[in-house]
């Protein structure tokens, strides 16, 4: 609006003369044909002024929105991601491709080793972990983790130590992680080998476990 009142301001005197030039100007027609070139330039320049206002104002509409969306993606990125959980091992244990001790061994790992914890499943009885360059399955009675001020095991604590929970997808999981081991080759039969388990049990709390709950690396 700025640009458009200093342009009209300008033009005013020049347009406020044109008012009486043409009638001085019928008796001299190289000078009408001068104002009315003069009058197409102004109307041009006018017009070039609109298209610059509309553009100005285009600009500082969007302006704000692209300040918005920069704030938005800035805080986005500066909010902390969540911690990682990393668990210990509490004695030496096998990893496993799959979260069964049936399944191929990727590695094994010594006592006291920290593993970050991806995920358990359902019956926290297995969770997936990822060990340097490694990862697969290990036994959830021999991976201890923080919790309320004293370490516990996976098993044991279940859902209260606030681990995601994984649904194991052989296809998917083999295909991303071990396309390289010599057993992959055999992922057809390991698949079917995974359909036909059985139901997996359930997570008791330890409180109402008559026995300690037996090895399974």
């Amino acid at each position: 609006m700025l640009l458009k009142f200093l342009s009209f301001r300008s033009l005013l005197p020049v347009t406020w003369r044109l008012r009486a030039i043409p009638e001085k100007a019928t008796h001299h027609p190289h000078r009408l044909v001068a104002v009315h070139e003069l009058a197409k330039a102004l109307r041009v320049a006018g017009s070039f002024s609109d298209k610059i206002e509309s553009t100005i104002d285009r600009m500082l509409m969007r302006t704000p929105l692209k300040l918005l969306v920069a704030l938005v993606i800035a805080g986005t990125s500066c909010l902390p991601l969540a911690a990682e959980q990393t668990a210990t091992t509490t004695t030496s244990v096998n990893v496993r491709s799959g979260p069964e001790n049936v399944f191929p061994t990727v590695t094994w790992l010594l006592s006291g080793t920290r593993v970050t914890v991806v995920g358990c499943v359902a019956n926290w009885r297995w969770c997936d972990v990822i060990a340097g360059r490694d990862r697969g399955w290990v036994y959830s009675r021999f991976l201890s983790i923080p919790f309320d001020g004293t370490a516990v095991t996976i098993l044991n604590g279940g859902p209260k130590v606030g681990l995601p929970q994984s649904e194991f997808s052989l296809g998917e999981y083999w295909d991303a992680h071990y396309q390289r081991k010599h057993w992959f080759g055999r992922k057809a039969y390991w698949q079917k080998r995974w359909d036909r388990r059985a139901p997996p049990r359930e997570w008791r709390d330890p409180s109402t476990r008559s026995q300690p709950a037996s090895s399974e690396q």
